[in-house]
């Protein structure tokens, strides 16, 4: 048994004298804004690029880029959706979306623990409580505003994080060492004007 907390308010007995619980809310997502034009770095201060490739693949890597170079449509803009928690998360539950040659992608994890780009739109409400698109934002720090940890909702102890693959650095998903601090876990977030 899941010994959650849940949101419980007054009770009130009804004429029938039946028990009534008023404000009971269920385990669910529901889209409440969404940001544009933000792009994450990592600690190397490389952004994050989403590139469509052949056959419907999209690749994503870590680049060195100047602020000149960091135009709309280049595949760095992205949208952060931001979703009214229900289920009592520390920390916000965000979706993040990115347009590329007139395509919309959403960012998605997956039972493998890895990251993929789906064509697709992020949707106005989520009736699960796990979700492929869902992450849950946490500070990294409570002084720095801008660096976050991003957790899958879908495999809960997983964060986005970025490694070193054939000379790239890729956006992977990583299990958290508890001991010591990963920084491969840590995105810079801001957004460009």
């Amino acid at each position: 048994m899941n010994c959650k907390e849940i949101r419980m308010f007054a009770a009130i007995f009804g004429q029938d004298f039946n028990l009534y619980f008023a404000g009971l809310e269920c385990d669910y997502w529901k889209k409440e804004r969404s940001v544009q034009h933000q792009i994450f770095r990592n600690i190397f201060n490389q952004v994050l690029l989403v590139r469509p490739g052949p056959e419907n693949a999209v690749t994503n890597v870590f680049e060195p880029m100047t602020e000149q170079e960091l135009t709309y449509g280049c595949g760095v803009h992205f949208t952060i959706h931001y979703y009214k928690d229900y289920t009592l998360e520390v920390g916000l539950p965000v979706a993040f979306s990115i347009q590329v040659e007139n395509k919309t992608y959403c960012m998605c994890c997956t039972q493998e623990n890895t990251v993929q780009f789906m064509e697709k739109e992020v949707p106005r409400e989520i009736q699960e409580d796990r979700s492929d698109i869902i992450f849950i934002q946490k500070s990294v720090s409570p002084t720095d505003t801008k660096a976050f940890k991003f957790e899958s909702s879908r495999n809960p102890g997983y964060f986005l994080a970025f490694e070193k693959v054939e000379n790239l650095s890729k956006l992977i998903l990583k299990c958290e060492n508890e001991v010591q601090v990963d920084e491969s876990i840590h995105m810079t977030v801001s957004q460009i004007n």
